[in-house]
This record gives C-alpha cells, structure tokens and sequence, in this order.
C-alpha cells in the first residue's frame, strides 16, 4: 500500500467556491468581510488554470499552479501493452458539519486492477496543499495506495467543496478528483443578532422574540443573560424538536425581550450578554431596539424658515438641504398627556452648540386632557455650514418638568451649506 496525504487550508471562503455565505445566522463575535474583487477574480483564474492543467494545456494566466512545487511532473500516458487499470471506491467524501478551525481527515483508495504498474502524482487543488508519504509513485497490479486529504477551514462557510487531483499514467483515466464537502458553522448562532421590541406605549410594553441555538452541540446551556438596561427583562425556554429540526440546530432556546413602558420617550437601544457553557469566553451581544411612544405625540412639522419631515418610526427630523446663512427653523408640534401642569424644558443636549430647541405653547391643538406644545427646532442663520444626514443625525435630547417623561430623545438630519 502506498499512502498519499494531501492537506488541505482555506485562506478565506467565497460564494464562488462554496455557496452562499451565512447571512443573519452567525456567531456575533466573527468579523465577516466580504471577500474583495481580486481575491475573487484569483479564484477564477485559479478555477481556469487547474482546468488548463487538466487538459494539457499551458496556462495562458497562470497564478502560480504549474510552478507550483508541490505539484509533480504529470506522468507520461501508458502507450503499449500492459496497461494500469485505475479503480477507485468513491470519489467524494462528505464531512457533515464542521467547527472553525476543526482539522478533519479522509482516506481514499486507489487501486490498480491493471496489468501493468500505475503512476500516481499530486496535481493542483482549489487552494494551498501538502503531499506527504509519496516515497513511491507506482501502485504495482494489485495493489492500492491511500489518498489522505486533510481539511482546516478558518471561517464559517454553508457549504465547501474542496478538490484535490492526483496524475496517473492510465490512459482511460489520466488524472482523478478527490472532492471533500460539507459545512463549517458555528457552535452557537443567534436569529436574529438584533432584537427590535416595536412600539412602547402607556398601555403595553415593547416584545421582542429571537432564538439561539447550536448546530453541532446536543448539550447548549444557557450559563447567563445580562441586559444593560433594568427595563429590560429577558425569558428563554428550551425549544420543541420540530422547531430545531427546522433550524437544523441539536439544541436551543427562543427568547422573549420584554422592553418596559419606563424608558426614555423615543427611539431607544440597548444591550444584551448572553454567555453559554459551548463558548464561555465569547459571549452573544445582541442589540436590543424599540420606540417609546404614548404621553407625547408629535403631529406634522411646520416649516417657518426652510422645510422639514418628521418621521415616528425613526423619531427623526429631517431639515433637509439649506444655505447656512439663511439657516433653517421648523415648529413641530406636539400633545402631551397625563400632566396638569404646563410643560416647560428644564435643559437641551446635543452635539452641535449652535443647534437650539425651544418649547411654547399652543392652545389651538390642545385636546381633552392633553396639551398643545410646538417644540421649536432652529439653526439661526450664519451658524456653520455642516452636513448631518439621516445616516448620521445630531442626537437632541431634552429633559423636561414632565412626571413619567422626564427625558425625550429624538434626531435632527440636515445638510447646511
């Protein structure tokens, strides 16, 4: 028997060679980058040249294949009488799931049922490889040699396939492919790694429900879960089999955020640390988003120099485009509820000094129990010219006289110049 191992190491992965990368279903803690232009276009080429190689052809844009030393002189084809006969039992193997940096291997056997003697070489691969313990390169009539292929991926890929060729001397069979597949996933996934809670109002609270799971562990525990904020409060329960079949995950939990009626008015974000007994040292951090609404409800904006939008999804004003010397002033009015006195701003907080927010009094929309406000939003003309878009607002916060709405938080987009 002769024994042939070849390694196999996966620099960075790409949906060229493997499929569609993890998208929303990862573990938090991986930077995912996406493979740029010129690591795909050598992938192509590598792809093209490998396929040169294997016609006979000399590579018209090579990246290093055919130089490459590891790679041996294709043997010359058997001519004449007695003939190898190259025989193999399978020709993929399937690893299933894989970890990072999981080092997994797979013998394949080659035999010879031929009259003559079969010479074997290591051709090229998809990527990097080692072939070690080829001290011989003939398989006499009868015999057999092992092909080891060795496989170490680096990051998480849905689906790899991996080729490795070996050269022989065969006429009806000049080289042959060994394929290694399978996946390389996580040990602990969240959907989805952003928790949003929806709306928050006086009469219920914001919920949010997501899962984590595990695809290779049967045993994930949950050691920990720590929220930011005390208004938060977090459940989990082990999820039924149906439901991990369909995720294609061997245990997990789906959890309930429950965001309370006592955060800021606004949009809100916060945080969650969830640690696992599968990966202590790298715990979950998910995002965890909401809206508080109720107790202040804003009604169109009303342009007095310039124009704006007013968005309640994204507590967003939007001033859009002006010239600094004229600057820009929008009244946005506002009811407010549960208050008998008059409401009145006890202090402004932004990151721009020259941006000012005032706070009347309009009896004209008052309603009921609730009283009119126009909350007053103004770039004085001759401030200086800055550009703030929605991507990156100025974030206003206001503290009030108000008994349940002592601080209101909301964004200013605008582009002044």
């Amino acid at each position: 028997m002769r024994n042939v191992s070849i390694a196999l190491g996966v620099v960075t992965a790409t949906a060229a060679l493997s499929g569609a990368i993890w998208l929303g279903r990862y573990a938090p803690w991986v930077d995912k980058t996406k493979p740029s232009d010129s690591v795909l276009l050598r992938r192509t080429r590598t792809l093209q040249e490998m396929e040169d190689l294997r016609a006979g052809r000399v590579p018209t844009d090579s990246v290093g294949i055919a130089s490459d030393p590891t790679i041996d002189p294709r043997p010359p084809i058997a001519d004449k009488p007695p003939f190898p006969k190259l025989a193999i039992a399978e020709r993929v193997y399937q690893f299933g799931t894989m970890e990072v940096h999981e080092e997994r291997k797979h013998a394949f056997r080659i035999e010879n049922r031929g009259q003559g003697p079969l010479l074997i070489g290591r051709g090229p691969t998809q990527c990097k490889c080692t072939i070690s313990n080829l001290s011989e390169r003939s398989i006499p009539p009868g015999g057999f040699a092992e092909v080891e292929l060795r496989w170490k991926p680096l990051e998480f890929e849905q689906a790899f396939h991996k080729t490795a060729m070996i050269w022989t001397n065969d006429p009806e069979a000049p080289e042959i492919d060994f394929v290694i597949a399978g996946h390389v996933v996580p040990k602990v996934e969240a959907l989805p790694l952003s928790w949003n809670a929806g709306e928050v109002t006086d009469e219920h609270n914001g919920t949010a429900v997501a899962k984590i799971g595990s695809p290779l562990g049967a045993n994930l525990k949950i050691e920990a879960v720590t929220p930011d904020d005390p208004n938060v409060k977090i459940a989990y329960k082990a999820l039924a089999k149906p439901e991990l079949t369909r995720e294609g995950w061997t245990s997990g939990y789906e959890f309930t955020a429950t965001v309370g009626k006592e955060i800021p008015w606004g949009r809100y974000r916060s945080h969650a640390r969830i640690r696992t007994n599968l990966e202590p040292e790298r715990p979950i951090d998910i995002a965890l988003s909401a809206v508080r609404t109720g107790t202040l409800s804003f009604l169109p904006p009303v342009p007095i120099v310039g124009h704006g939008s007013w968005s309640s999804t994204k507590t967003l004003l939007n001033l859009g485009d002006f010239q600094h010397e004229q600057g820009s002033k929008v009244a946005l009015p506002a009811l407010v509820s549960a208050m008998k006195d008059s409401f009145r701003l006890e202090s402004v907080e932004s990151n721009v000094s020259f941006l000012k927010v005032t706070v009347e009094p309009d009896p004209a929309i008052s309603h009921d129990d609730r009283q009119g406000i126009r909350l007053v939003i103004e770039l004085p003309p001759g401030s200086p010219p800055l550009t703030r878009p929605a991507t990156a607002p100025v974030r206003v916060t206001l503290r009030t006289n108000h008994p349940n709405l002592s601080q209101i938080g909301f964004d200013v987009a605008f582009v002044s110049r």
